[in-house]
């Protein structure tokens, strides 16, 4: 599994463990896995490389939003996007076995523990990947930009104190004893969602290099407002009605707030463009969307 992947699934477990949904997300992880091992069709639907994989993402968003919560449909989609094809049933039962840990741990009331061991480039992906779901939830899109200061300004910190910087960085300090004194620092000092980000780079194997783990997730967030933005090329202007239909369509697309700027181009032939960040939506792919919905919906 990827580790973007692992840090994405950390960061749903850590939305739903306050409201005691682990249990059931880890239920519905159980159910999707044996289905993917007794159903060789939902199997050849969802691993079927010649489709895009946004759009497989798309149809089994589509399928589970009406079955399912929505931490459950998006740590399954997202392995979609982002995994290759053939690893999907082999990424799913590795969440189910994190899940399951999670689920134990929690139940005897045990401190988290750091992530596995790994080296730098490792952390960072998973750092990225927990960064995706805490932006993804993030409903104004101004807020991303508040993040971005707040980011800039702990780095800061971190990077004028030796003293804590070692202190963050102890392995001899159980690392809820070091999530307590980070959460102490940013009280009052930062936004949730910033605390949050904060503290999983110590969890995900950057705490000898805090300040530096910090100042990546503030270059993230600003990629992020860029991902925020639609830019659509039509030939004709749209009217209210189309503007909002599509601004809902790349917001579902995307998992985040959209926001259109449209230009307006008479070299458009049939139809419009539109990009949001490097997601490019492509229609040439419907008829091959039809028939994985079909196949998936004779499995429900």
């Amino acid at each position: 599994m990827l580790e973007l992947v692992r840090g994405y699934a950390t960061a749903v477990f850590d939305e739903v463990e306050p409201t005691d949904g682990l249990a059931g997300l880890s239920a519905e992880l159980r159910s999707l896995s044996g289905v993917l091992v007794s159903s060789e069709m939902l199997r050849q639907a969802l691993t079927d490389s010649q489709i895009p994989a946004t759009e497989r993402a798309d149809v089994l968003r589509e399928l589970l939003e009406t079955k399912a919560g929505g931490p459950f449909v998006a740590l399954v989609t997202f392995p979609v996007e982002n995994e290759r094809a053939a690893e999907l049933p082999k990424t799913y039962g590795t969440l189910l076995e994190l899940a399951e840990a999670r689920v134990e741990r929690s139940a005897a009331g045990q401190p988290l523990e750091p992530e596995p061991p790994i080296g730098r480039s490792g952390a960072l992906e998973r750092i990225r990947g927990y960064a995706e779901r805490v932006f993804e939830r993030i409903g104004d899109p101004a807020q991303v930009g508040v993040l971005e200061d707040e980011l800039f300004r702990i780095a800061r910190i971190l990077e004028g104190s030796r003293d804590l910087r070692s202190a963050l960085a102890d392995q001899q300090v159980p690392l809820h004893v070091r999530l307590s004194l980070l959460a102490e620092l940013l009280e009052h000092r930062a936004r949730p969602e910033t605390a949050v980000l904060v503290g999983y780079t110590i969890r995900a194997g950057r705490a000898r290099d805090v300040a530096g783990a910090v100042e990546y997730l503030a270059s993230l967030a600003v990629a992020e407002r860029g991902r925020r933005v639609g830019h659509v090329r039509a030939a004709v202007e749209l009217d209210d009605d189309e503007r909002a239909r599509l601004a809902e369509a790349l917001s579902r697309r995307t998992r985040r707030t959209v926001e259109l700027r449209v230009t307006i181009d008479p070299s458009v032939i049939g139809g419009i463009d539109v990009g949001v960040g490097d997601t490019v939506i492509d229609g040439t792919v419907r008829h091959r969307l039809e028939q994985l919905r079909d196949t998936i919906l004779q499995l429900r």
